[in-house]
Formats: C-alpha cells, structure tokens, sequence
C-alpha cells in the first residue's frame, strides 16, 4: 500500500475533475459525525462529485495530526470510516483536510469552495440557544445538509418523500430546485407542502393521478403550483404532490415530514447580514429535526 503524502496543511492531495460538483463534510468521531460521513460519501458515489473530508482539530485536542496515518494512532475509528469512504467512491475523488481551528469559522471557510456542505448534529444547542448546525446553515456560502442519526421509521403520508417548504419565496424557489434534483437522483418522489395557519387541517394533491384529498380546495395550492411546475417540467420522471398543512409552520412541517428521507427549506442569500439569513421556521430545523434536512441559500444556482 503506498503512503500518502500530505501538505503542511494536512491536506491529503486530490485535484477534483474541473467539471465535477465538489461536495464537503464535517466529520467528527461521533454517531451524528460518522452518519454525516456516510451520506456525503453515498451522495458522491451517486453523483460523481469530488469530496471533501473534513475533521477539524480543536484547541483542547491533545494531539494534532497532519495526515490518516498519524490520525489512526489517535483516532482509529475514526480513520477507518474515513479511509472506508475514500475507497468506496475512490481516491482521485476524495481528499481529507485535517486543519486545526474552531469547528465554525473553518467549515464556514471550506463552505465558500465546495457546492454542498453536509455536517452532523446532535440536536443539542449551545448556550447561545444556535447549536454549530444552525450556524452553518445561516452563515454557509452553499447549501448545507443536516443529517442527525435517525432511530427507525413512523408511518406517515409522505414517508420516503423529498418534502420541501413552499412559501412563494426565492428562498423556496432555490429549495425546490435542489429537491427535485436529489429525488431524480435517488429514486424519490417529491411532495411540496405550504403551510397555511388560516387552515385548520391537512389536504394534499397527487400530481400523478390527480387524486384529491380535501372537498374544498386550499388557496395554497396556487402557490405551490406556481412553484413547483416550472421545475417539475424539468424532471418528468420526478412523482410529484402537493400539499397544504394547517396550523404553525414548524408543527405543520414536521407532521409533513415525518420518516422523510430529506427535508429541503429555503434561506436568504448571502447578501443579507448573518442574524437575518436563517428564519424562524429553517432555525427550527437546523436546530432540531426528526429526519436530514437540507437548507438551501436563495442565491443558490440552479441544479
């Protein structure tokens, strides 16, 4: 087996394809960092895309390693996963980054040259009531995937669906772009939901056999319809629903989204100041979900 060589940096070389989506990941020995690891590393094997490990080293860590040699000493589980991954989409579409730094500031960087970033969560907020996902998600310069280790399945409406969040935006604009191209890629159908608090209960629509689940239809539904058929021209072979919830937007969401395979939500752009980029309902789930979520910039290019 050859050595591998690093930089200074500890930077394991590995020059992506000029052409290829660059997709990066935090990873940390946790269960919510090794589930991150290995949905980033699924998603570049599907997509052929280059990935980016990344494990930061923090300040109280007692051994600073500059490459996966040196980090099986310290962190063997660790390197395992990671040495797993490489090898499961392949050496010349992976490189590991092993930077010392505070956790935040040095994702923040890594997001500003990757086209998604995929961290882990524990569902544990800081003092500051932001936990390090939701601070990713408002402050990331692409999106940012939320994956948190999910404990079996519940039954519900849109079980195995990409749900996305519609609510006229351009930062629903840019989410529901991202969700039809994951469920294209994967399999999935995809389920539009607008939460209306006007409404008192839930009515959804099926796109593909134009079946009915309400006696009144929702005003919503113009606004999802509106949303969603200019991208789902794109992806014919995509199922699509459409679907209206009552009640608070997080409530609604999260009986939406239940046993998801992905939630997709929007956010402002980059050209807003931080504090204002993430709102109150993608806060909600960056912070804490039942399911992986995906929060998309507006500024967000089109898949």
């Amino acid at each position: 087996m050859s050595t591998l060589r690093t930089e200074p940096t500890g930077r394991v070389p590995a020059a992506p394809p000029a052409t290829a989506d660059r997709i990066a990941v935090g990873v940390e020995a946790s269960r919510s960092g090794l589930a991150a690891l290995e949905w980033a590393t699924e998603e570049t094997a599907r997509t052929g895309a280059h990935l980016t490990v990344c494990h930061v080293q923090g300040h109280d860590d007692d051994v600073v390693t500059s490459d996966l040699r040196t980090l099986g000493l310290t962190r063997p589980d660790l390197e395992r996963y990671i040495r797993r991954s490489r090898q499961r989409v392949g050496a010349g579409h992976c490189s590991v980054e092993l930077p010392p730094g505070d956790l935040v500031p040095v994702l923040l960087a890594l997001s500003g040259r990757a086209d998604l970033l995929v961290v882990g969560s524990r569902n544990k907020a800081d003092p500051l009531h932001r936990s390090v996902a939701s601070r990713l998600a408002a402050q990331a310069h692409c999106p940012v995937v939320i994956v948190r280790p999910i404990l079996g399945h519940e039954a519900a409406p849109f079980a195995g669906h990409v749900v996305v969040g519609v609510d006229g935006t351009p930062a629903s604009s840019a989410a529901v772009r991202l969700a039809f191209a994951y469920a294209e890629r994967h399999g999935r159908s995809v389920t539009a939901v607008h939460v209306d608090d006007r409404r008192p209960g839930d009515f959804w629509f099926d796109d593909r056999f134009l079946e009915t689940h309400f006696t009144v239809e929702p005003p919503g539904l113009d606004l999802l319809a509106r949303a969603v058929e200019p991208v789902a021209a794109r992806y014919p072979r995509v199922p699509v629903q459409r679907a209206v919830y009552g009640g608070d937007p997080v409530a609604g969401l999260r009986r939406a989204a239940a046993a998801a395979t992905l939630l997709v939500l929007g956010r402002h752009g980059n050209r807003r100041p931080a504090p204002m980029r993430l709102g109150s309902t993608s806060q909600a789930f960056a912070s804490r979900a039942a399911c992986v979520v995906a929060v998309v910039p507006d500024d967000t290019r089109p898949g």
